[in-house]
């Protein structure tokens, strides 16, 4: 029996299964059509292994997702209306334009340098036609620093392995940010073996006033914000919040 040698992208499937990709797909379809109707094409930074591009698609919407991550790219499908390619999401000029352009599970969030962020900006101002969104979520400055960020523990169980995942998230007040410390204990049952994975996520945290600054120098206007998937507005208790911009001209 073959043991199973997972990457980056087989930890990112395995540990995100459970997630609403389709739940998170209408909530962004309904934002996209109450802003923008005609909506036709959707440009996506940080498409990972393109569970979002795949569920969106199924609205009728032509996708182009990129990502950096060949691993996570390996795990897209080919389908109708959906194209995934390797790209810098802070370096992208490409030949068509967008209507919409979205990045999604904290991408924005990724870009922990002001020149990283304005970057990502600028290549959905770049990228969008006229009055295009962008649509993005992110870490809700308030919430993070009320609730601050816990040791989080998860294991799940394949045909052949256990692994567990420890989180260990270190709050830098003065960066706003937050780094997160992943360590995976993946036991192979086949070969009575395991292995220690570890990976460093660094992750910024947003207020409000922070983005609309960012939004206004890059060409943007703030249209809404929100609690990601209720609608309700941002609270001490609300980590995940999404919000949608219209390029100006």
């Amino acid at each position: 029996m073959n043991n199973k040698i997972f990457s980056s992208g087989d930890y990112y499937n395995l540990f995100y299964k459970d997630k609403d990709y389709q739940l998170e797909a209408k909530y962004i379809h309904k934002q996209i059509q109450e802003y923008k109707l005609n909506t036709n094409s959707i440009l996506e930074l940080g498409c990972g292994t393109g569970k979002h591009a795949i569920n969106l698609a199924k609205y009728g919407y032509k996708i182009l997702g990129i990502d950096k991550s060949v691993s996570m790219l390996k795990k897209t499908i080919k389908a109708q209306n959906l194209v995934f390619q390797k790209g810098d999401i802070r370096e992208l000029k490409l030949q068509n334009k967008f209507d919409c352009v979205i990045s999604l599970f904290h991408v924005m969030s990724y870009q922990i340098t002001n020149e990283s962020l304005i970057s990502v900006f600028k290549t959905a101002f770049n990228n969008l036609k006229k009055d295009g969104l962008f649509l993005f979520d992110f870490w809700f400055a308030p919430a993070v620093i009320h609730q601050k960020p816990m040791v989080r523990k998860k294991t799940i169980s394949t045909e052949n392995n256990t692994i567990c995942r420890i989180a260990e998230p270190e709050l830098i007040l003065d960066r706003n940010q937050v780094n997160v410390k992943y360590t995976y204990y993946d036991f192979d049952h086949s070969i009575k073996s395991f292995k220690i994975t570890n990976e460093l996520h660094q992750m910024r945290y947003f207020s409000i006033p922070e983005l609309e600054f960012l939004a206004n120098a890059t060409g943007f206007k703030v249209l809404n914000y929100e609690e990601f998937l209720t609608g309700f507005k941002p609270s001490l208790d609300t980590w995940g919040v999404s919000i949608i911009l219209s390029k100006n001209g």
